[in-house]
């Protein structure tokens, strides 16, 4: 009888260990499901829209962090340094411009919440890193040269482009991206 429950006991606790490891994403019961996050049927959608979805999911959490990491780089770095006031100081005024139009466009959907209450919530990746570059005095200590920032900004905006508008990317280009993600992860340390 020990053995039976000693048996049972282990079962139990294994089927919870599969369970965590499927709440973390890692499924080893089968075919992978894609969770629905927003309530959608399971069965609403055709399954080759659902992998794919599933496949770039990744790729969309890796430019989500390093897109917004690279904002607070941005921020904590020219608040530091340049002060309170460095987003008047140090944003090209073209940038500047766009940020404040996008900011309009947004204000007139009241009903709608806003994507940031700081400006730079509101610049486009690739003007990102042209901030870098206009401030180079402030970031040089962490980068080799413009042209490594320049490099890695086009390849990544170019697949960025492709991701935030529904496409979906080879292999290939998931691989790129994130060995340009630890590269600069690497890079500033």
């Amino acid at each position: 009888m020990g053995d039976l429950k000693q048996f049972v006991f282990d079962a139990l606790l294994t089927e919870n260990s599969l369970d965590d490891l499927g709440a973390e994403g890692i499924n080893v019961r089968g075919a992978a499901v894609v969770p629905a996050t927003i309530g959608l049927d399971e069965m609403a959608f055709a399954p080759a829209l659902r992998y794919n979805a599933d496949r770039m999911g990744s790729v969309f959490m890796a430019f989500f962090c390093i897109e917004n990491a690279i904002r607070d780089l941005i921020t904590e770095r020219l608040l530091a340094r340049v002060g309170t006031d460095w987003w008047d100081k140090s944003v090209p005024s073209k940038i500047k411009e766009s940020v404040k139009k996008l900011k309009e466009k947004e204000a007139r959907n009241k009903y709608h919440s806003q994507r940031s209450s700081a400006p730079i919530g509101y610049t486009l990746f690739g003007n990102l890193g042209q901030i870098i570059i206009n401030n180079w005095n402030e970031f040089s200590d962490l980068f080799p040269d413009q042209a490594w920032i320049t490099s890695r900004f086009n390849d990544l905006e170019n697949s960025r482009n492709i991701i935030m508008h529904t496409g979906t990317l080879p292999q290939i280009e998931t691989e790129r991206i994130e060995s340009i993600v630890r590269d600069w992860l690497r890079q500033i340390g």
